[in-house]
């Protein structure tokens, strides 16, 4: 008898508790959601995405930091993706499956943070990562930039939302430094957060030095080694002269002009994340004392952190790329899935507050999916599409040069990512090619301030300077490829890619 029960209990230890398992089971529907996302949207990686895979490949295959084997650059955003990839691609051997891979880590850690964050704040530990991921994940805009740090530091803004309620000031601090290095221009997102959440603002400054001393390493070793403390395109993004006279803060508007059906479902996610910082007004004024609720901290440290990190690249003057809207979108749909069940349980989910509340984020997931999975499964392009090419048809060229011309140096039609990957030959421009690259930040340094060509003269105190590489060939669009050496057609474009030798 005494054996029967012993063995009872062994099996009893054996067996994870509930919680576990159901901690497990989410974290495994987040990673299978993220597949499903990398299977619809493998071939319509962008450009960009490509230029962090390229990144990536040269680390794993050649410990080597450039979008080209040859020549090093410094032109990575991400240095925490692109070193993620690279270990994940050391491992598969296959740079895009990495990609993949490294998308399901991010969205079962998503997932798995959500959970956490509901039980912290008495929400429903099952809605909110469902509803939360399923936004992120059908969000038009969102699922167009794989390949990207954007569902990497979405995942580390869940994070830190999640640790800061907590007020575990330690590892609060830990990933807003990982936040940092999945973008610098995050540190605004790292603030915001800690000075919203009423447990980590007491512990803001300890939080603050780890995260200090969690970045710091690649930027000190970045400004020592690769001459730029910040990457080289910060310069080449901040007050140029954007999109034919599109800026970040008027870039919603040449997308609802060229892409209306992806960019309305996109401002409609976003909406309801707007609608939800006005019902936390509403709140604060019908019920003193809201605000100290770990619902209504979460909701706001989520629109806060995003409209934050929004007004800064506003003030910037960056260029709409789709991409630097992941911070502000994400934030915005995290806000409203938050508010959305804290309405629906505080009112009981059978009323109408709560119906509505709840009712109106499903139509949008339900909306955004019809979408998506309408353009056709899997996409050839992505949904929010601003290269020239599509990537099949890129590929098409960087293989054909490789044939007709392997191993020359060819100068890119300013997208260089997919051509380098593809290519057995050298594409530089601005990008790929740190001499090219100094060429574009010596013609905008002459524009800015006294006060930006100081802080740029300390950024570069360690930079060596570089020469172009020489080219033999360059891409070009034109209208007619006469005389051309090879000529491509474009979806996107009315012109042809021609192959020229360099005059």
């Amino acid at each position: 008898m005494a054996a029967a029960e012993n063995v009872v209990s062994v099996r009893r230890s054996l067996v994870a508790p509930p919680e576990v398992q159901a901690v497990a089971i989410c974290g495994i529907a987040g990673a299978l959601a993220g597949f499903l996302l990398f299977l619809i949207a493998r071939r319509a990686i962008s450009d960009d995405g490509y230029i962090t895979v390229d990144y990536a490949r040269n680390l794993a295959f050649h410990g080597h930091w450039g979008v080209v084997p040859s020549l090093t650059a410094n032109t990575a955003t991400s240095p925490l993706t692109v070193v993620l990839l690279a270990a994940i691609t050391a491992v598969v051997r296959g740079p895009v499956l990495a990609v993949g891979l490294l998308l399901m880590a991010t969205t079962a850690a998503s997932a798995v943070w959500l959970r956490r964050i509901a039980e912290t704040t008495g929400l429903s530990r099952w809605l909110l990562p469902t509803i939360a991921v399923a936004m992120l994940l059908s969000s038009p805009l969102l699922a167009s930039t794989i390949g990207l740090e954007t569902y990497l530091c979405v995942a580390l803004f869940i994070g830190l939302v999640r640790y800061a309620l907590a007020g575990r000031w330690l590892v609060t601090g830990v990933v807003a430094g990982l936040l940092v290095l999945g973008r610098p221009d995050l540190a605004v997102v790292d603030v915001v957060v800690v000075l919203t959440v009423a447990a980590a603002r007491h512990w803001a400054l300890r939080s603050g030095l780890v995260a200090v001393a969690v970045a710091t390493p690649w930027y000190v070793f970045s400004w020592f080694v690769l001459g730029s403390a910040l990457p080289d395109t910060f310069l080449l993004k901040i007050h140029g002269n954007g999109w034919v006279g599109y800026h970040f803060a008027s870039g919603p508007l040449w997308y609802l002009t060229n892409l209306p059906l992806a960019a309305a479902l996109t401002v409609l996610a976003a909406g309801c994340g707007l609608v939800a910082l006005a019902s936390w007004a509403a709140l604060v004024v019908a019920r003193r004392g809201v605000l100290t609720t770990g619902a209504a901290q979460a909701a706001l440290a989520f629109g806060l952190g995003g409209i934050a990190h929004a007004a800064v690249f506003s003030l910037l003057g960056t260029p709409p790329s789709h991409w630097y809207y992941g911070p502000v979108l994400a934030g915005l749909i995290l806000c409203s899935v938050v508010t959305a069940l804290f309405v629906a349980q505080s009112d009981r989910a059978t009323s109408p507050r709560g119906i509505a509340a709840l009712g109106s984020l499903s139509l949008v997931v339900l909306a955004a999916v019809g979408y998506d999975v309408a353009r056709g499964v899997p996409w050839e392009a992505p949904p929010f599409h601003t290269n020239w090419a599509t990537r099949a048809e890129y590929q098409r060229v960087a293989e054909d040069i490789s044939t007709m011309k392997p191993g020359a140096t060819v100068v890119s039609p300013s997208e260089v990512g997919v051509l380098a990957y593809f290519c057995h030959c050298e594409i530089v421009d601005f990008i790929s090619d740190r001499g090219r690259t100094e060429l574009d930040m010596a013609a905008r340094a002459k524009q800015s301030g006294a006060l930006m060509r100081q802080l740029l003269k300390l950024n570069y105190t360690h930079h060596v300077p570089a020469s172009p590489k020489p080219a033999e060939f360059e891409l070009v669009w034109e209208r007619s490829c006469v005389n051309a050496i090879g000529a491509w057609r474009s979806t996107y474009r009315s012109e042809a890619l021609c192959l020229r030798k360099v005059s």
